[in-house]
């Protein structure tokens, strides 16, 4: 079994200072979300094009997430998705300006939390080089929306909820504010939110060298001695006590011939 690796992101992107581009800079800077990757730096090229700095992020993308994760729980499915659920319905509802995105553009950090790294409208990268095009790239909410299917996808079908959630999915996809809004009431109601269990057992990842028991202590050796006799060279073990007894019957056979013997005419 292999340990997915997380990644680092860091990204600088470059537009002109009015249009969709500098909007989505002006609302992310002041915004300020939990759930969507943050503005670090705002500054000009030489030539006077705007250039934004992305925090950097650590995380895994969902995908990866999802692997690591196993078949989510609800309560779990929870935690991911409703934080995504919630940043689309600020995006519809035009309280939040989102770019353009993937279902694994969104990153889960070491704490569990869901982020969406976004791409801001009418950018380009900073350095110079030509951004890579993704043709599945859509709009953050639809991104997020997939998103969210995704980690409810994991979920076991046996659940009680699965339907109504699958369901509820369905017509938020195809529909509008209202149909978002019922989706995220949907999905409160299936479970509380659970933590996101990252840690993975002791002895799927840790190999531990097999170590040299230590030698008995001397009180070892007496309670082994005391417990299980003294081993014989045929193999068998006589009791400690039979052994004092013989051996105090043989001194005192050997002290009274000595006592015997000192004693004689």
């Amino acid at each position: 079994m292999v340990a997915m690796d997380a990644i680092t992101i860091d990204r600088w992107w470059t537009g002109p200072d009015s249009g969709p581009f500098a909007a989505w800079v002006a609302d992310r800077c002041s915004a300020d979300p939990v759930h969507c990757v943050r503005v670090a730096a705002v500054g000009r090229r030489a030539d006077g094009a705007l250039v934004v700095h992305l925090e950097s992020l650590h995380g895994t993308p969902l995908p990866d997430a999802l692997d690591r994760i196993g078949g989510p729980t609800v309560g779990v499915a929870v935690t991911l998705t409703v934080p995504l659920l919630d940043v689309a319905v600020q995006a519809v509802a035009g309280s939040l300006v989102l770019g353009t995105a993937r279902a694994d553009d969104v990153l889960v950090d070491d704490a569990g939390a869901p982020v969406l790294v976004d791409r801001p409208p009418g950018s380009s990268a900073a350095d110079g080089l030509p951004a890579a095009t993704r043709s599945s790239e859509t709009s953050g909410a639809t991104a997020l929306l997939h998103a969210a299917r995704t980690v409810w996808e994991r979920v076991d079908p046996r659940s009680p909820c699965r339907a109504q959630v699958d369901a509820a999915f369905a017509d938020a996809i195809g529909g509008g504010s209202a149909e978002l809004t019922r989706l995220v009431s949907v999905v409160r109601a299936t479970a509380p939110p659970r933590p996101v269990r990252w840690e993975p057992p002791a002895d799927v990842f840790a190999f531990v060298e097999q170590q040299e028991p230590a030698p008995p202590s001397p009180g070892e050796r007496l309670g082994a001695l005391l417990g299980n006799g003294v081993p014989l060279p045929g193999g068998g073990r006589i009791p400690v006590r039979r052994l004092l007894i013989g051996v105090v019957v043989a001194v005192g056979v050997a002290a009274a011939g000595v006592f015997a013997i000192s004693s004689g005419p």
